[in-house]
């Protein structure tokens, strides 16, 4: 993992989340995040991701031991541009799935 660049004083950190990718099925946001924990502000998780910009290479590289390799298959989409056709309040069919 990458050494972080400067102190902090955003209350979000690495851990909690990696925490929240790995837990929250559907709906990744600072605002989510904020929502779940209820003591973090969601622009002390903007601060933290802002500050340290992470890539997806480290997002994987910490959490590629929890995640077993064998029998199944990892899709990633890191993308956040405006996907107005893929919203799946405007298509039945496209969704968020997870199969486990």
């Amino acid at each position: 993992m990458r050494n972080i660049t400067k102190p902090t004083t955003a209350q979000c950190n690495l851990a909690i989340y990696t925490l929240f990718l790995l837990g929250e099925p559907k709906y990744i946001s600072c605002v989510r995040l904020a929502q779940i924990l209820g003591n973090l502000s969601h622009d002390s998780v903007n601060r933290f991701l802002w500050r340290e910009n992470y890539t997806p290479k480290d997002l994987f590289d910490e959490v590629a031991p929890q995640i077993e390799l064998e029998g199944g298959t990892i899709s990633t989409d890191d993308m956040v541009i405006d996907k107005p056709y893929s919203h799946p309040a405007k298509a039945e069919l496209i969704d968020y799935f997870y199969w486990w």
